[in-house]
């Protein structure tokens, strides 16, 4: 079905209702003199750090845009009716190329809209921004439009993605760069993507190194078990613990605090924590790339109970299978009685206490409780599936 350019009186409507709450809730704002003169049709880039950075986009411009979405997104009944109909989102597979969501970005552009995304196609995990698509230079030098690169700042500490309440600090967002198709004709398909992971490729805590801006919250560690799953102290791969603004290992002892600034303060048995989320997902991947597992290949890797699987449709609601475990072993999952054999994931993806599979022939979604991590099975799952398929790339899914 084709995507029709989003409605601009629908769109300042919202923000009328929108620019307040993300005010108040959130000490939102956007820099409102950087996207001054901005017009459409454009494309517009932002690095994504909340579940809300579309709504913080929209309320910097004066007109509607169409927000590409993850069609999990277009899974919840009437509500994801109302949201297509009112705002008109593209949706895309996630974790996947997606020719579709292509020719829908290129038809709303034609008929004088603009499209809004995120390239990395994923909300920050560990304060850094995710890979960002290769594709995406070539795709805007495509467009002939004027590509606006947008930098949000803050949201990452006033909303990460495991916490289920906000910190209160300040949340930015401004436009950075606006790259003219006439430069667009002097730039290759790489000098593009240069240009866009430098503007858009931010870092919470280089960030907030020197801003220093503080984040009032008594919950800032609750449910970080969900994203970090290895203890740097004791190398054990489960036994993380979360506590209001604390960080344990049940195994070790170590216990750290994240601060007002967001940085891991050492409590105890903590001198081999690092000083940052980010620093702290760096030392997981370079854990788990070393790791042997070759040992489990009769006996899991990880295992949780009362998840729920399920079979998805393109940007249809989800069908349920079944409840109950999932393991991962060195050639396979097991869900819920079902295998799914490594070697024929293509790929893999997060998203709220959600993990998609995507083969060749069918996509699965496994959702389990808040506390449940679901990363390391990606994680894990991609070094494994590489490793089987003798696959040297560097990419674990974000």
């Amino acid at each position: 079905m084709k995507i029709k350019k989003s409605n601009t009186f629908i769109f300042r409507s919202f923000g009328l209702f929108f620019r307040p709450v993300l005010r108040i809730k959130y000490h939102f704002k956007f820099e409102r003199k950087t996207s001054k003169g901005i017009k459409r049709p454009c494309i517009i880039l932002f690095n994504h750090q909340t579940s809300f950075d579309q709504f913080a986009i929209a309320v910097g411009f004066k007109f509607a845009i169409n927000f590409v979405a993850s069609d999990s997104l277009f899974r919840h009944g009437l509500g994801s009716f109302f949201m297509k109909a009112l705002t008109r989102p593209i949706p895309i597979s996630k974790g996947t190329s997606d020719a579709v969501a292509v020719r829908n970005i290129i038809s709303v552009i034609k008929q004088g809209g603009a499209v809004g995304l995120a390239p990395s196609g994923n909300r920050s995990f560990f304060g850094d921004e995710c890979t960002i698509n290769p594709a995406i230079g070539k795709l805007c030098k495509s467009l002939r439009v004027p590509v606006v690169l947008v930098q949000l700042s803050g949201g990452f500490n006033t909303k990460p993605r495991w916490s289920n309440k906000p910190s209160k600090g300040k949340m930015r967002a401004k436009v950075v760069k606006v790259i003219q198709p006439d430069e667009l004709n002097q730039l290759t398909d790489v000098q593009i993507n240069k240009i866009i992971n430098k503007q858009l490729g931010f870092d919470e805590f280089d960030f907030n190194e020197s801003a220093q801006i503080k984040y009032r919250g008594r919950h800032k560690a609750e449910y970080l078990e969900s994203m970090l799953f290895y203890c740097p102290q004791c190398k054990k791969l489960h036994g993380l613990k979360s506590n209001g603004n604390y960080f344990s290992c049940e195994h070790c002892g170590m216990r750290v605090r994240i601060n007002a600034a967001g940085f891991f303060e050492k409590m105890k048995h903590a001198d081999k924590t690092p000083k940052t989320i980010t620093e702290w997902g760096r030392m997981q991947l370079g854990f788990v790339k070393a790791f042997d597992f070759s040992q489990y290949f009769d006996k899991p890797v990880f295992s949780d109970e009362d998840i729920l699987f399920s079979s998805v449709k393109r940007a249809k609601k989800q069908e349920l299978i079944g409840k109950g475990p999932i393991a991962l072993y060195t050639d396979r999952f097991s869900i819920c009685g079902q295998d799914i054999p490594l070697i024929e994931i293509k790929e893999m993806s997060i998203g709220v206490n959600k993990f998609n599979i995507y083969t060749e022939k069918d996509t699965f979604a496994v959702d389990a409780k808040k506390n449940v991590n679901l990363f390391k099975y990606m994680i894990c799952g991609y070094r494994m599936r590489n490793n089987l398929l003798n696959i040297k790339e560097e990419f674990y899914g974000y």
